[in-house]
């Protein structure tokens, strides 16, 4: 699922809305659709540093920091502040480095087509964007990401795959190891897992 996620990221730079209101995020969507193509047709890159420019990218579309305050829930306000800080830092490099390193995949880029259904809105200074994902020789899948315009510029604070959020999942994640580890139980899983795929 990981892997379809990763490429999902990269559905919703690729598509172009149709039918949708001008908005924060509907330009939001545009400039990256460019950044993105720009990065897989630059035959001046090799391999590294497209990953490299995806990681920038990555970064700067997701909100990272709000995603992973909201996956620790109450957990995150009782954490010290020099805790929160570690925590972040952890996590900002845990997520990209789980989605970026999917385009290692055999299959990663193998991508027949992308089709954006809509961009919806829905709760306030928020839209939904709903995605098909082809790729040759497997079967479609269905990305949808929630987009957030409330600060200065829009960005994913969720991504949902065949309706599996990653909200949700890593909440619930997080929170069981916080229950009994506590926030350093977490940066430790999160180091566990970098080393792992390291």
């Amino acid at each position: 699922m990981y892997r379809k996620i990763g490429v999902g990221i990269t559905a919703l730079f690729l598509a172009s809305p149709v039918n949708a209101a001008e908005s924060k995020c509907d330009i939001f969507a545009h400039q990256m659709i460019g950044r993105v193509i720009s990065i897989f047709h630059d035959k001046t890159q090799n391999e590294i540093q497209k990953r490299q420019a995806l990681t920038i990218v990555f970064q700067d579309a997701v909100d990272t920091d709000w995603i992973g305050k909201f996956v620790l829930g109450r957990f995150w306000k009782i954490t010290p502040v020099e805790e929160q800080k570690q925590y972040l830092e952890k996590y900002r490099s845990y997520l990209t480095q789980n989605y970026i390193s999917k385009f290692d995949d055999e299959n990663g880029l193998n991508i027949d087509d992308i089709k954006l259904a809509a961009i919806t809105p829905g709760q306030p200074n928020q839209f939904e964007a709903k995605t098909l994902i082809q790729h040759k020789g497997e079967e479609d899948v269905h990305v949808d990401y929630l987009l957030d315009d409330s600060s200065p510029k829009c960005q994913v604070h969720d991504i949902k795959v065949e309706g599996v959020s990653l909200l949700a999942t890593q909440r619930s994640e997080f929170q069981t190891i916080a229950e009994t580890s506590g926030v350093k139980g977490i940066i430790g899983a999160m180091d566990r897992k970098h080393n792992a795929q390291e």
